[in-house]
């Protein structure tokens, strides 16, 4: 399947709701806001406020989309930007159609070069809930480096957890663009 990101639009509010309430069986585990009551008011929310934090430079968030049916499948971004040391964090999630398909890696790669080639940002980091076994096989897909278990560096639930921490910076990915 061939994939592309771009920023998000005012139009996309209805499908980015659609596809966030595909996802609650498979995302709600790790994302907290991802849950059926997720409404068309919290999507147009999030979709609007895109704009404004890119522009603001401290969140940056793509649309994942089907390159020959223009479906949104997920979303993939970079938040909790520190821009004196030119680093950033790395989500991603895909709607339940779009699982195992590549997509959320695929997604991931073209946010990661964006992040280094337009951004020039110098580091990556992905935080994934230890028992996340897909987020984590992604951040390793990108050429993530494991550095260990961050003690409560994730807050969901009302409680503290354990994330398991990856970081990638620009000779990581380009190294793993050749394999």
């Amino acid at each position: 399947m061939e994939i592309s990101i771009r920023q998000f639009k005012a139009s996309d509010t209805n499908e980015f709701h659609l596809a966030v309430l595909e996802s609650v069986a498979h995302v709600s585990e790790w994302l907290p806001w991802c849950t059926s009551e997720y409404s068309l008011e919290d999507a147009n929310d999030w979709v609007t406020s895109a704009a404004k934090v890119w522009q603001d430079g401290t969140d940056y968030r793509f649309i994942i989309e089907d390159c020959e049916t223009k479906r949104i499948l997920g979303a993939v971004g970079i938040n909790q930007v520190a821009p004196q040391h030119r680093i950033g964090n790395l989500g991603y999630w895909v709607r339940k159609t779009a699982v195992n398909k590549g997509v959320c890696t695929k997604a991931a790669k073209l946010a990661a070069e964006y992040a280094f080639s337009e951004l020039g940002f110098q580091r990556l980091e992905v935080h994934v809930h230890t028992d996340n076994v897909a987020s984590n096989a992604v951040a390793s897909k990108l050429g993530g480096k494991y550095e260990g278990i961050f003690r409560n560096k994730l807050f969901f639930n009302g409680e503290s957890m354990p994330a398991k921490c990856y970081s990638i910076i620009p000779s990581d990915y380009e190294a793993n663009q050749n394999e």
